[in-house]
């Protein structure tokens, strides 16, 4: 189900790190997040709490850590343990990016520049 899941990642433009202390000595604006569980067939991440949406939506680059005991299989599976553990639950797949009408592609239009994942 790892492999899944990374495999999803990186269909979504995710870096996956090893180590987020590189990272945050090359980003000053930096939000480390635990996620509340992801899901395998997607990458998508939930994570919860309102203060959470609001840190990680102005971060530069939005770290995540994502537990392998919280990986699902499926994305159903993964918002029902969301929603178990938070009652304010948000889904992230990647960095925000938008393209003009000559396909130009914009990375951090309205979030982070840069998603990132670390599984532990």
């Amino acid at each position: 189900m790892i492999g899944q899941f990374t495999e999803s990642l990186k269909r979504n433009s995710v870096e996956i790190l090893d180590d987020t202390e590189e990272e945050i000595k090359k980003t000053e604006n930096v939000h480390i997040s635990e996620a509340l569980s992801a899901a395998a067939d997607t990458g998508i991440i939930f994570l919860g709490g309102f203060d959470e949406a609001r840190k990680s939506g102005l971060a530069e680059h939005h770290i995540v850590i994502v537990r392998k005991n919280a990986i699902c299989e499926t994305t159903i599976e993964a918002y029902r343990l969301a929603i178990s553990k938070s009652d304010y639950v948000f889904a992230s797949t990647s960095a925000s990016k938008t393209a003009d009408i000559e396909g130009k592609l914009i990375w951090g239009m309205h979030g982070p520049r840069k998603f990132s994942v670390v599984i532990k």
